[in-house]
């Protein structure tokens, strides 16, 4: 049982000790909050101001103001979903670390699934076109959390490319 419990923190500190492990985690964390908390992405507005509609990561919100405010709320499952697939792939990926083979195959499909993320987002915002060319559209700065989960999966991507390459030169000089 003692030896087990070693091992076992052997195995997470030179887990810790990688750059991927933090962005991997940081992926984590980001898909996490986003597919959890509300935190709207994108905004239109009918250009009189009586409905409004918000896009959140986790629902959808009409609101309408006049005669009576009132709002029907419908949940995003397809992005939770896509963020869940992308939560997962990177918590796989951050526990087969000594498999550096398999944890680049993960990042890379990670990439696709962000893709999916991507083109989902464009589907639930413009791709709706709710009140057509009378209203008004904005998108969140939240918007820019997507580029930080790319950004961490090109770095996680990056650092387990160059521990592989170690290894290689490591067994070439024996």
């Amino acid at each position: 049982m003692k030896t087990l419990k070693l091992t076992l923190c052997l195995h997470l500190k030179y887990m810790l000790q990688r750059t991927q492990t933090l962005f991997l985690l940081a992926i984590i964390v980001i898909c996490g909050t986003l597919s959890t908390v509300n935190i709207p992405f994108y905004s239109s507005e009918k250009e009189n101001g009586i409905e409004r509609v918000e896009v959140s990561f986790n629902k959808t919100e009409m609101i309408v103001i006049q005669p009576m405010k009132h709002s029907v709320t419908e949940s995003n499952t397809l992005i939770i979903s896509c963020l869940t697939i992308i939560g997962i792939l990177s918590i796989v990926s951050l526990l087969s670390f000594k498999n550096r083979k398999l944890q680049l195959l993960l990042t890379s499909l990670n990439f696709l699934a962000i893709g999916l993320l991507i083109s989902l987002l464009y589907v639930f915002s413009l791709g709706m076109d709710y009140f057509g060319p009378s209203g008004t559209s904005s998108f969140k700065i939240s918007l820019g959390l997507i580029l930080l989960i790319i950004s961490f999966n090109v770095l996680a991507f990056r650092g387990i490319k160059k521990d592989e390459e170690l290894i290689r030169s490591m067994d070439r000089l024996r």
